[in-house]
């Protein structure tokens, strides 16, 4: 009999690794921003119809701790892979945003009714300007941290917290749906190629 699923252990190396990987994968991604002038616009028709909802800032900020549990919480070699993958996305990612320049309109901030949510989204979009979309990083990092924890308790709510922080990019208006194709193929490509990487085999018991 084989065990298929470990009990989460923490790891705080790996908890520091990713909070580092983290921190230095925001200061490029914002200088990058500063620094390119966006040309392309892929904005759908479909885009038009999602709503713009302001509480799914909550989601959206969700991704930074659900990346560090991800990191903390997966496998030696499932973070492994997690790192590698990652490190491949964020440099492909960095050389389309660089490449192809993505506009991404956004709504007033006059339509938010809540005060606290309101500067929330101004200090959001003061930082993180209307640029660097496709692909989005926020899904494919989202995905791949969904697979390094795929073999831990409670996968269900591992499953549903990562799609709801990928559609929040899209009702935040961060986001197109082309951007989020694009973050969906990014990370099967990347885990693809991390595939070994994250393998491991169960001890029997």
């Amino acid at each position: 009999m084989s065990v298929n699923k470990r009990s989460p252990v923490l790891d705080y190396r790996q908890a520091l690794a990713g909070l580092l990987g983290l921190l230095a994968g925001l200061v490029l991604f914002i200088a990058l921003e500063h620094v390119t002038e966006p040309r392309y616009s892929w904005v759908t028709p479909l885009d038009k119809q999602i709503p713009f909802i302001a509480q799914s800032w909550w989601l959206y900020v969700l991704f930074f701790p659900f990346v560090l549990l991800a990191a903390a919480y997966s496998s030696a070699e499932r973070f492994r892979a997690f790192r590698n993958a990652t490190g491949i996305a964020f440099g492909v990612a960095l050389l389309c945003f660089w490449l192809f320049p993505e506009s991404i309109p956004r709504p007033d901030i006059g339509l938010v009714d809540n005060a606290f949510l309101q500067q929330r989204l101004r200090r959001l979009w003061q930082l993180d300007l209307a640029s660097n979309g496709c692909p989005s990083l926020h899904v494919a990092v989202t995905c791949l941290a969904c697979r390094a924890l795929w073999d831990r308790h409670y996968r269900w709510l591992t499953v549903c917290s990562g799609l709801l922080i990928c559609l929040s990019t899209l009702t935040l208006k961060q986001h197109t749906v082309i951007d989020v194709i694009g973050g969906l193929l990014l990370a099967l490509i990347c885990a693809l190629l991390t595939q070994r990487q994250g393998s491991h085999t169960h001890a029997p018991v």
